[in-house]
């Protein structure tokens, strides 16, 4: 089965095994799902596909067997889509935030966009590594401990990275800055 292909007579066999355990199966994934019918037709349909994938091993196993293995399989599949659910869910807030259309004030939009562009201005004079680090931190709102990764330095170099940057577009920009008079990132100095 190296190929992804089970032979006619496994697949037979599993075809048994499905007829065996399918139904008890779908109502312990109802009971999971909170009687989620589809979600738990697709947790019975991944334990199969699961099962098709390691059936070399399960066939040589009593049925009783093969039925703990499906079920843990399909418990431990759920467990893993609701952990990705809820990590979704976490991360919704702050991707609604990001997108939110808000309310049209021109005057504030016209300053703001100029702020922008005067900033990238800046940013696009700054020496290569600073122009860098301030690129990856508030062109792709990545984290420092990303950049330091994606950059092959310490952390700790790019918060002095970021703390320079800001420091220099605060003075070119002069009152124009939006950035909070504390230290880098939001963080005391």
């Amino acid at each position: 089965m190296s190929d992804g292909k089970i032979s006619p007579q496994e697949a037979e066999e599993l075809a048994g095994c499905f007829t065996t355990h399918a139904r008890d199966l779908f109502g312990y994934a109802c009971w999971l799902t909170r009687g989620d019918q589809a979600l738990a037709h697709d947790l019975v349909q991944a334990a199969f596909e699961a099962a098709a994938q390691k059936w070399a091993a399960l066939r040589l196993l009593a049925e009783e067997q093969r039925g703990g293995w499906l079920r843990r399989t399909l418990a431990y599949t759920a467990v893993s889509g609701f952990r990705r659910e809820a990590a979704f869910r976490d991360l919704l807030p702050r991707i609604e935030a990001r997108y939110r259309k808000i309310q049209a004030d021109p005057p504030e939009q016209a300053f703001s966009s100029i702020a922008l562009e005067r900033c990238w201005r800046i940013i696009r004079g700054l020496p290569d590594r600073q122009h860098a680090v301030a690129l990856l931190r508030w062109g792709l709102d990545m984290k420092e401990v990303e950049i330091a990764s994606v950059l092959g330095i310490d952390e700790k170099t790019v918060s002095v990275h970021l703390y320079r940057v800001r420091r220099r577009l605060i003075a070119q920009l002069g009152p124009d800055h939006t950035f909070p008079a504390d230290g880098p990132e939001g963080t005391s100095s």
